[in-house]
């Protein structure tokens, strides 16, 4: 869990470009980059951090121009205007180049800066953050023996729901506290968007004061989680609270189940232990789906983890919580992800709704049967399909996806 400005992948773009750029300096003559596919899908449309400005060349300029390397996914916080018309001249001269690797098993970002004064290169692999080869044309000056396969870190595969519930009721409070401000961080980032008037929330918010929608838990959920997703694609210069190295999971992770707690005026220790629950959800069923796929994980894996979040919060038990579990994947499995782009608001505000209504009706001890579809005679087993789902199964969607932007762009 850690702060994240802007969309994670033009962050992790930028920050390349900076860590590359500061390995060599001089003035600047050309930027190779080199991405997987889920890098460059949920970075070529998104907008800058700041700026009015969006993708894939602004944001590795923008690093070389602003970036602070030591800020990680906040390398562009002290981006200016001046910084921005820069980029965008230097972005009409051409002097960024993109191709994919199209063979990536996970994140693959690997950026190559020439100037006059020679060369640097950054190698980021396995997460938005993890620079395992810095070097310029002089000598290697970081290098880290790569981890084998596409993720890193403990594994959550051999977890279960009845391990997740154990460590949420009994972790002490205080070693949890720290995940409130994933709440109050993502909230400030809607609080914002509302204030400007940004996008799909201020339109939710509009249809309640003309009564066409009724003001009640379902709504405010999409409003508080849409509203941070506004600001986040529409690169609102505040940080939001990653999960599984994304700013998108961990708001919807914590949104729906903030609007719950709200309407219910829960306590502060309720609600930490509710998203305690929740990315721990959500960080199983990215074991299985990888960090970018071919499926809205942001909904299906974070709209998951919120809705066993909010069962927890309004006191259900292991089978309560498993009855959540199967109703979202009975519902949602299968949004694609098409980039990191206004549309996810939507997506978001889709998967928020679903979350509460899932958990009700898990609460009530209505849920989807093991024999209908991709849902498991086990939570594990049903998190383990939504998984398969995303890859191997959707691994074509993927390449479809990707020519589609493409011939978009060319």
């Amino acid at each position: 869990m850690k702060p994240a400005l802007g969309v994670t992948e033009p962050g992790a773009i930028a920050l390349a470009a900076a860590n590359a750029y500061e390995a060599v300096g001089g003035r600047l003559q050309k930027i190779s980059l080199e991405l997987d596919t889920g890098l460059y899908k949920n970075a070529y449309a998104c907008a800058i951090p700041g700026t009015k400005a969006f993708g894939i060349e602004t944001a590795a300029l923008l690093g070389i121009l602003a970036g602070e390397p030591r800020l990680e996914l906040q390398v562009l916080a002290n981006v200016s205007e001046e910084d921005v018309e820069k980029a965008q001249e230097l972005k009409q001269s051409n002097v960024v180049t993109t191709k994919l690797k199209e063979d990536a098993e996970g994140i693959y970002l690997d950026c190559k800066v020439i100037t006059d004064q020679g060369w640097g290169r950054c190698l980021i692999l396995n997460n938005h953050t993890n620079v395992v080869l810095l070097e310029n044309d002089q000598n290697i000056i970081f290098k880290q023996k790569p981890q084998s396969g596409p993720r890193q870190g403990q594994s959550f595969k051999t977890g279960s729901v009845a391990d997740f519930l154990q460590f949420t009721n009994e972790v002490p409070f205080e070693e949890i506290a720290f995940v409130l401000e994933a709440v109050q961080m993502n909230k400030r980032l809607g609080k914002a968007a509302e204030e400007a008037g940004m996008g799909l929330a201020s339109a939710l918010e509009e249809l309640e004061r003309q009564n066409t929608l009724a003001g009640d838990v379902f709504l405010r959920a999409q409003f508080l989680t849409a509203a941070a997703m506004d600001a986040r694609m529409g690169g609102m210069p505040l940080p939001a609270m990653s999960i599984s190295g994304s700013g998108s999971h961990g708001i919807i992770a914590t949104m729906p189940i903030a609007a719950v707690a709200e309407a219910e005026k829960i306590g502060e220790e309720k609600l930490a232990r509710a998203v305690v629950l929740s990315f721990l959800v959500n960080m199983f069923i990215k074991e299985y789906s990888g960090r970018l796929s071919a499926f809205c994980g942001c909904a299906i894996a974070a709209g998951t983890g919120a809705s066993a979040g909010i069962v927890h919060l309004m006191g259900g038990g292991k089978k309560q919580i498993e009855s959540a579990i199967n109703n979202m994947a009975a519902n949602i499995t299968g949004m694609i992800c098409d980039g990191g782009n206004y549309g996810c608001s939507l997506k978001a505000a889709t998967a928020a709704r679903a979350a509460v209504m899932s958990a009700f009706l898990a609460m009530a001890d209505r849920t989807v049967p093991a024999n209908a579809g991709i849902v498991g005679v086990t939570a594990e087993e049903t998190m383990r399909n939504m998984g398969k789902i995303a890859a191997p199964g959707m691994q074509g969607t993927e390449k479809v996806i990707i020519e589609i932007i493409r011939e978009k762009n060319e």
